[in-house]
């Protein structure tokens, strides 16, 4: 603090100093240049009348010594000039700014340049009339001359403003040594504060303020302990509740220490109600859920999966806690749920196959019907008919391949060519990629260990999503690498992208990001759900990015 007002005053005052400098010298130099105006005009009134009292022109130019006087005829010749160079005689001079003035009847002062002298002049001139017509007499002065004085006046100017700054500098450091000493003497009662061996120790000096805040950290040090007991029945309170909550919940630090386990967690785990303090093993038994934990931990980031033990399935949810190096974990019990659940995909199967057959026949009567139809306004009908039971078809045939996956572990894998599959979607996709006038790239190859049906429907749902939410003119890219002995396939598309509240709901069936565009496009809103269960299948790792308005990419991690 002592270092910063002591910069921060000195600059203060020489900003003032230097702006004072610069005020003066512009003041001086105006004043000058005013002076020096009216010098020149002094001078040409003087040779004027001179001139009315019957003075010859070499007698009237050698009267001023440091100032230039030019008789000009009223053609603009000049008759004769003080300071004569090659060639000035006889010149014109009536597009002279002054000379202009003059004729006018309006005299004024010029300041400009000279070509002839190279140097700038001030110029006036005055028009006096003789006994056939009128001249013209001009005085000029060096604007050189006029500078003199400030010249010699700027250097003691600097000297001057140098002593102040000198004088400035031993004033504002002894003024910040006496304003910042009582603060030194509270900095030293604050420390013993915050090591607890602070006694009332009152600070005598002459501030009124800085005794205000002595006596408030007097008081200060009286409320701590009342403080404590406060936050000692706060902890009690916060201890009740979290015992209370049905479902488990425990934290653990960096270094995967329980820093608090409720009551719920202890019994999940059947652990002892002394493990707070202790290693996340001491409480997690299962080594699964340790290392995702411990993935946490060090990556600092949250995550939600769920979890089997002992004949029970948990939601586990595990947070990062910011600014506290913290990670929580709360494990909701989700069993009931999940039976539910299975039986709601029996009655979704079973519902499938049965509207399945119906509607087989109903396009087939629809083409039958087509067939035989010789009435063209019947004809906008029966496609409307075909084109509905094949939507209806398509969704039916994603719900019966989702119920499948969602009721099979079952699995035959074999080497498929992430390539070849890419190419033969791209190939059904080309009509809407052509419509859409879509810019349509591929990246690297590599095999694959999977059922081939089951690569199709991932890199199918993904490549058409990508197509569907794309723009006119959008670009969709597939990239195949390998990382860290994985590999990866990504699809990227420039389209709408997806807001941050709606990523996390993307692979629930049938939702759907736009639902009018899906529906124009023929979307079921089952195609990520397949592709999460299939990676489900193969315990591949499925993830997504997006911003809305910039794209998306979906990654699956073989």
């Amino acid at each position: 603090m002592k270092q910063r007002l002591f910069i921060y005053t000195t600059l203060i005052i020489l900003a003032g100093l230097l702006a004072f400098l610069g005020v003066s010298v512009f003041t001086m130099d105006r004043n000058n240049l005013s002076l020096g105006k009216n010098t020149v005009v002094e001078i040409t009134r003087i040779i004027a009348g001179l001139y009315a009292e019957g003075e010859d022109l070499d007698a009237l130019v050698s009267v001023g010594r440091d100032t230039r006087i030019t008789i000009i005829s009223s053609e603009g010749v000049v008759l004769a000039d003080s300071r004569p160079y090659e060639g000035a005689v006889g010149q014109t001079r009536l597009d002279r700014p002054e000379i202009e003035a003059a004729a006018r009847g309006t005299p004024m002062v010029s300041v400009r340049h000279s070509t002839t002298h190279n140097i700038d002049f001030i110029y006036y001139a005055l028009q006096v009339p003789t006994g056939d017509g009128h001249i013209f007499i001009r005085a000029a002065k060096p604007v050189a001359q006029v500078d003199v004085y400030l010249r010699q006046s700027v250097p003691w100017l600097f000297v001057t403003l140098l002593i102040l700054a000198v004088i400035c500098f031993f004033v504002v450091r002894n003024v910040a040594n006496r304003t910042i000493e009582p603060f030194n003497s509270i900095e030293n009662n604050l420390r013993l504060l915050a090591q607890g061996d602070y006694k009332p120790n009152p600070i005598a000096h002459s501030y009124y303020e800085i005794d205000k805040i002595t006596k408030e950290i007097d008081g200060i040090s009286s409320l701590l302990q009342e403080n404590y007991n406060a936050l000692k029945g706060e902890k009690n309170k916060l201890t009740y509740i979290l015992n209370s909550i049905g479902s488990g919940l425990f934290v653990v630090d960096e270094k995967l220490n329980l820093t608090l386990v409720n009551i719920a967690a202890g019994s999940i785990f059947s652990a002892s109600p002394d493990v707070t303090g202790k290693k996340l093993n001491y409480l997690v038994p299962d080594n699964t859920l340790v290392d995702l934990i411990t993935d946490c931990v060090k990556s600092a980031r949250n995550t939600l999966f769920e979890f089997d033990f002992e004949g029970k399935i948990y939601l586990v949810t595990l947070k990062w806690l910011p600014d506290t190096d913290l990670t929580m974990v709360a494990l909701a019990d989700i069993t009931e749920s999940r039976e539910s659940a299975k039986r709601r995909e029996e009655f979704f199967a079973n519902a499938s196959h049965e509207l399945k057959t119906p509607l087989t026949a109903i396009r087939g009567f629809n083409e039958l019907a087509d067939t035989e139809n010789k009435d063209e306004n019947l004809k906008k009908y029966i496609d409307g008919i075909s084109r509905e039971t094949n939507r209806m078809m398509s969704l039916i045939s994603d719900m019966l391949k989702l119920s499948e996956l969602e009721n099979t572990d079952e699995k035959n894998p074999a080497p498929v060519s992430l390539d070849a599959v890419i190419n033969e979607v791209k190939e059904t996709c080309m009509p809407v990629i052509n419509e859409k006038s879509i810019i349509f790239e591929v990246q690297g190859n590599a095999k694959v260990l999977s059922e081939p049906k089951h690569m199709y429907e991932i890199v199918k749902n993904l490549i058409e999503n990508a197509i569907r939410y794309n723009s006119e003119g959008g670009k969709v890219t597939v990239k195949i690498e390998e990382r860290n002995k994985s590999i990866q396939l990504s699809v990227t598309d420039n389209g709408i992208g997806i807001s941050p509240a709606e990523q996390a709901k993307i692979f629930e069936r049938f939702y759907r990001v736009e639902k009018s565009r899906s529906a124009e496009g023929g979307g079921t809103g089952l195609g990520l759900a397949i592709v999460k269960h299939i990676c489900a299948l193969y315990n591949w790792k499925l993830s997504l990015k997006s911003k809305l308005g910039v794209g998306t990419t979906v990654t699956v991690e073989f």
